[in-house]
């Protein structure tokens, strides 16, 4: 299949010079923005993206502050991509943050890393796969995944804490679907490289991955990563539109038949990951599925328009991440539901800790369908 046919740095400067070209300076993106200083104002924020090597204090706070919800892009009337223009900042402005290439050191990339790093992956995997789902330590860094229909795709969250692959195996197994596995740091898809403004370290990795996924020859691509759902989007239009990329709730709605579901009475309310939601426009199928298994109760956003859970300024704003982790564990209270799910293994991750401290559940929604498989087919 063909390779990229435009790069992702061509692309995001052909978008930042699109974004420039469209505003029409009603300054509502700033407004809509969670984490922007407001003595920043629009024509210094396009100033910038004019010339990077000019870039204001201001401007460069909100470059690393960002943490690409896409409420500005959603919110322009003009359609301007401020989220990509964001990126072009973080992409070419002078000192950035070490953070951002320490993040994606020891990701991606069969043969893309030095001896170095490769080492310190290897290190890492040998040390943590004894921690997996047996079921997935097979399956680690392949190089040759198994054809099938479906392909589980994990990539770098196949060691998250949170045991989101173990569910989403344990719904596979349920359903008795035939599939083939792909995880590890070495299967990393590249699109928080991207959102850290490394467009071609990101392409470099979407490539790799690109191939892994063709030696599949899978129908559908499942992740349970929003962020892995968009990379895999991307990549099947690149390559002819051979796979569907699909998250694990969608996949998880489209099985729902296959499940003997027992419910139990509760009350759920709900978290937009940004990616699926707000950028792709994809969460009717996670509602579908909440309302499956108990009363759904809408957050109302009081003007937020959809609080992000911040993982994606990388930590360079800790305070700033950590505001707007409470408020939305506040809203969720304030809904009075038993639990708030997500979508999404770096919405979990995210809200997790949080969650805890203030006695609230946070729960994937796989996880919810996974227990209530289980109750039904214990009756």
């Amino acid at each position: 299949m063909a390779e990229t046919s435009r790069g992702l740095a061509a692309t995001l400067e052909a978008l930042d010079e699109l974004g420039n070209a469209a505003c029409v300076g009603y300054d509502l993106c700033m407004k809509a923005c969670p984490v922007v200083d407001p003595e920043l104002s629009i024509a210094e924020l396009n100033d910038a993206a004019d010339l990077p090597s000019g870039l204001s204090p201001l401007a460069r706070r909100l470059a690393i502050d960002c943490v690409q919800c896409g409420r500005c892009t959603t919110a322009c009337p003009a359609g301007a991509p401020r989220d990509h223009m964001v990126l072009q900042l973080r992409s070419t402005m002078p000192d950035r943050p070490a953070r951002y290439d320490r993040y994606g050191a020891f990701r991606g990339g069969h043969g893309l890393q030095s001896w170095g790093r490769e080492l310190a992956m290897s290190a890492f995997t040998l040390k943590e796969r004894r921690h997996l789902d047996p079921r997935l330590r097979p399956h680690l860094d392949t190089e040759r995944p198994r054809a099938s229909r479906t392909l589980l795709y994990f990539g770098c969250y196949a060691f998250s804490e949170t045991g989101s692959p173990t569910v989403t195996l344990d719904l596979a197994d349920m359903i008795g679907e035939d599939y083939s596995v792909i995880g590890g740091l070495r299967t990393c898809c590249g699109w928080p490289q991207y959102l850290s403004g490394d467009p071609a370290r990101a392409e470099e990795l979407l490539e790799a991955l690109g191939r892994l996924i063709e030696r599949a020859e899978p129908e559908v691509v499942v992740s349970g990563c929003a962020e892995c759902v968009a990379a895999c989007q991307l990549l099947s239009r690149q390559r002819g539109g051979s796979w569907e990329s699909i998250s694990t709730v969608e996949w998880v709605r489209r099985n729902l038949d296959r499940l003997d579901l027992k419910d139990e009475p509760r009350t759920i309310t709900f978290h937009d990951s940004c990616h699926l939601t707000r950028k792709m426009g994809r969460g009717d199928a996670a509602r579908e599925v909440a309302a499956a298994l108990g009363e759904l109760r809408e957050i109302e956003e009081s003007g937020d328009d959809g609080l992000c859970c911040g993982y994606y300024n990388f930590g360079l704003a800790p305070e700033k991440t950590a505001a707007l982790r409470e408020r939305r564990i506040e809203q969720a209270s304030a809904t009075g539901a038993d639990l708030m799910a997500v979508e999404c293994v770096t919405c979990l991750e995210s809200y997790g800790p949080v969650a805890r401290e203030r006695g609230v559940r946070v729960v994937e929604l796989q996880e919810l369908v996974r227990d209530a498989a289980r109750r039904g087919a214990e009756r």
